[in-house]
This record gives structure tokens, sequence and C-alpha cells, in this order.
């Protein structure tokens, strides 16, 4: 059996002990049937137990249809990705979240999985067939603040992807691996471009794909719940090494709706750097594609097909509640109330003085 309150434990006690009090102080003065207002308390305790929500836990097995594949998906997540730069003015961000949510529809029944990566890199999504879930994680993807940003690695997820790889692979052994990269390819820390080339044998299928443009776009500064001004409405840093002064890692944002300047004042200017993505895509042994917004995902990269199977799940913990239980008995004493209200109310009625009496 376990409970889990409607409110929070403070709360459930809180209101347990008020109803208790309005019960207790009449029945020790004794306005009224004593036993009456026991029999309230006994309610109390009832309803009480109902608030808590007792249940059940039963643990369950189900059935997937699942495809032998795991995708993992390498977003670059760096202040460059606000960039608006992407079929027009778009970020270059906007373009890999639709990317992303077109390439997963080629994708049935397969296990997908998000790593970010910006100044670290970190797992938002571990493998999983809810396509659901996937796309609500796609959803939330957002740059780096300027101000957390200390210089970022194009290969920051390599040691990320390395450890889930190895992971999954003794997990499923058969499946086979596929490899989505999604960046700009700015290089902004003092590191070199660290070589994937290891991974290549263990990747079954593929591709780097590539955001931005030559000329550049301007970056507004990201925030937890959209864009805007750096704490406080005060500066925020550029992304080390963008074009045009924010690579120095001094630029500032203004108040909302302003861009992240660089060390004269300018508006900092990203730019995309193919030839790095392309030694990614070399390394990785995949194809390389440059998505302005032009063309179709599916025009680009045609995923392999894959058989899908029935797959058991055990392990699934449901809960079957019961606070309906209780709940029956308080609605029964709501209208044993009602009974008793009304019995009082023609009682009164009857012993009421008729209009014009009195005594002669």
């Amino acid at each position: 059996m376990i409970f889990d309150p409607v409110f929070t434990w403070f709360g459930w006690g809180f209101l347990v002990l008020a109803l208790l009090t309005v019960c207790i102080i009449p029945a020790v003065r004794g306005d009224g049937p004593r036993w009456k207002w026991f029999a309230r308390m006994g309610i109390v305790a009832v309803l009480a137990l109902a608030l808590a929500r007792p249940g059940i836990p039963i643990k369950s097995s189900t059935e997937e249809y699942e495809a032998a594949a795991d995708v993992y998906f390498l977003v670059d997540t760096t202040t460059s990705m606000a960039a608006e730069d992407y079929d027009g003015d778009k970020t270059r961000l906007e373009g890999v979240k639709k990317d992303m949510l077109e390439l997963a529809e080629q994708l049935p029944g397969t296990r997908m999985s998000i790593i970010s990566f910006a100044s670290t890199a970190s797992t938002v999504m571990p493998l999983t067939t809810d396509h659901s879930a996937f796309a609500s994680a796609v959803d939330v993807l957002s740059p780096e603040m300027s101000l957390n940003s200390n210089g970022s690695s194009i290969t920051e997820a390599g040691a990320e992807l390395d450890e889930r790889m190895k992971s999954n692979q003794e997990d499923r052994p058969d499946n086979k691996s596929l490899v989505f990269y999604f960046g700009d390819g700015e290089q902004t820390s003092e590191s070199p471009v660290d070589s994937w080339s290891s991974f290549a044998s263990r990747i079954d299928s593929g591709a780097v794909f590539g955001y931005g443009t030559s000329q550049g776009g301007k970056m507004k500064e990201s925030q937890p719940f959209g864009y805007g001004a750096g704490p406080g409405g005060g500066p925020g840093l550029g992304d080390p090494g963008d074009t045009g002064g924010t690579g120095d890692g001094d630029g500032s944002a203004g108040t909302d709706g302003e861009y992240i300047l660089d060390g004269q004042g300018n508006p900092g200017i990203s730019t995309i750097d193919e030839s790095n993505l392309r030694q990614i895509s070399d390394d990785l042994g995949v194809k390389y594609h440059h998505r302005d917004g032009g063309a179709s995902m599916s025009s680009m990269y045609t995923a392999p097909k894959y058989d899908q199977t029935l797959v058991q799940k055990d392990g699934r913990v449901t809960v079957d509640e019961y606070f309906w239980v209780p709940l029956l008995l308080v609605f029964a004493w709501i209208a044993v109330e009602m009974v008793f209200g009304v019995r009082e109310l023609l009682r009164l009625r009857t012993i009421a003085p008729k209009p014009g009496g009195g005594r002669s």
C-alpha cells in the first residue's frame, strides 16, 4: 500500500487538524448530541484517508513494437546556434529542431537519444522508443547563455557518445547504431578538434548536418524562458571565437530583444565552419549536408528500413487507487447530515409563532 496525498503531507495534515478541531470543540462544550460530533470525527478520519490517496502498486508487462536500431542525435547548443541565418532570419537551432523531427519520422520504432553539447556535453534524453517524449525533448532545446560560455569544442560530445554507445551495445548487441550530428562547426575553444575516426567502425549509418552561412548571422542572448537580456538586464558574453569580436569573449547583451555585442559595441557575427564539419563526417564515415531550409530532410538523407518486432518490457509500475472507497462513506454521511438538517428545519417551523399571534 502506498499513499500519494492530494496536497503535500503538510497541507493534508493542516486540513485534517482543522476539521477535527471544528468537531472537537462543540463536542467538549456539549453543543448538541455528542454522538453526532464523534461520528463527524470518524468521518473526518475517513476523509483524511481518502485525501491521502491510498493505492496498491502493480508491476505489469507490456509489449511494444521496436526496431533493432539505436539512434543518437548530437546537437550543438552553443551560443552561436542562436545566429539568425537559417532560411532567412530564423535561428540555426530552429532549423535543427525541424530537421530532427523530420528525421525521426523516418525511423519508426527505433530507440532515440539526444546528446547536447556546448561548454560541456550531456545526455538530454537517454534511449527511448517513446517518440512523443523525443519530440518534447527537442522542443525545449535552447542555446547556451553567452555568460556561461567558456569556449566550446565541436567534438565535446565524443566522450559522452562513446560511453553511451558502449553501454547500450552491451544491452542490445544486435542493434544497429546511427549517429546524426547537428552544428555550425565553430571551434571556439583553444583545444584542437578531436578525431572521431575510432567511432567509424561502430556506426552503421548517419550524417553530419551543417547550419549557418559564410556571411554569418547576429545572435540574441538566450534565456531560460526565451531570448532576452542577460541576468538583471546586464551584459552577456559572446560565444568565444565568433566572428566580429564575440570570439574575444567580451561581448554584451542589452535589454530584451537586443543582440549580443562584440568588444566594439557592434552586433557579434557567427559564421559556419564547413571544413570542421566535413572533418567530422570523414572521421565518422558518413556524408555531410549543408542545411539552409531550402530542401526537405528526406531529400538529403534516407534512413535505412528496420523490421519492427514485438518486444516484451517488464517492470512497469502502475498504481490502482482506492481513494473512492472511503469517499463513498463520506458522501453517505453528507446525505445523513442533509436528513438531520431537513428534520431540524421542520421542527423549527412547527414551533415558530403564527403571524398576528401573541399573548393576550
